[in-house]
């Protein structure tokens, strides 16, 4: 049988997921000390479902290093995996040219596998530096003025946390609600990803993509939106309220499509992308 990327990265995730239906659990993407998974030897944050797969394993094996690398850059760094170790699918898209004479102009990717180890499991790797703290974030400020850039519309008051299409507006509930600071960003991060997606802004609309499914692969496409906004700004991510109503949903559409969560995560890295874009944009008008 041959290999298949998608359903080996989907089966990984779903087990991950199938966890948090029972017992006690953590999800890997709702992390403390905020920070993306990088390429030990190029330095560049990992997106997309790479970022999934490696803050799953991450958790999974208790590692205490966000760095990543292949086999041979870690040689290249002087350093040498231990014997035994095992290794993480790091997916990269390969273009492929189309077929002589054919018509199909459009350029077309196809899903490889790469293996990656982490720096706890090689011997020799270079030190990663004094470790950040545990953001401690006490500064509303600071966030406020990222969700002021955007240009979004924020209306507090009530139980609820929702974007208002028909408005064009985030409604939050007041802060002194949230038990945590954290819990209020990331829950503004999350409404923040439902806006970006809006017409005139991404256009994200999965009806075609996902069908009857639409409306949970869209509220995976704001939880990970979320959690990769805060691991960027270097805040904490806490679930969203109504986060536990809809790991089943989001079960059910990995287990039916395996290109699921590889169309979600790139639709929220795009997400992330675009609402720190807006932060520039912001400060040259200014």
């Amino acid at each position: 049988m041959a290999f298949d990327v998608h359903q080996t990265v989907t089966d990984a995730i779903i087990k991950t997921l199938e966890a948090g239906e029972t017992g006690t659990w953590t999800c890997p993407w709702h992390r403390t000390g905020g920070s993306l998974p990088v390429n030990a030897k190029t330095g560049k944050a990992y997106r997309g479902v790479n970022t999934l797969m490696l803050w799953c394993a991450e958790q999974a094996a208790g590692y205490g290093d966000t760095r990543w690398a292949t086999y041979k850059q870690w040689s290249e760094l002087g350093a040498q995996v231990r014997k035994g170790e095992r290794s993480t699918i790091i997916v990269f898209f390969k273009e492929y040219d189309a077929a002589e004479g054919s018509e199909d102009s459009r350029r077309r990717f196809v899903a490889r596998a790469s293996y990656g180890f982490n720096a706890a499991q090689v011997e020799g790797a270079p030190s990663a530096g004094e470790p950040l703290p545990a953001s401690e974030w006490t500064l509303p400020e600071i966030f406020d003025g990222f969700v002021s850039r955007t240009g979004a519309r924020v209306i507090h008051g009530g139980d609820a946390a929702f974007y208002q299409p028909s408005e064009d507006r985030i409604v939050m509930p007041p802060r002194e609600r949230f038990p945590t600071a954290h819990g209020y960003a990331s829950t503004m991060a999350h409404e923040l990803t439902h806006w970006s997606g809006a017409k005139g802004r991404l256009d994200r609309d999965l009806t075609g993509r996902f069908r009857t499914q639409a409306y949970a692969a869209e509220e995976l496409v704001a939880e990970l939106g979320s959690a990769f906004l805060m691991a960027e700004l270097g805040l904490e991510a806490e679930p969203h309220p109504t986060h536990a109503s809809y790991i089943g949903s989001w079960i059910k559409l990995l287990k039916s499509d395996p290109k699921a969560i590889f169309t979600a995560a790139s639709a929220a890295s795009r997400a992330a992308g675009y609402l720190t874009s807006l932060q520039s944009q912001m400060a040259e008008a200014a």
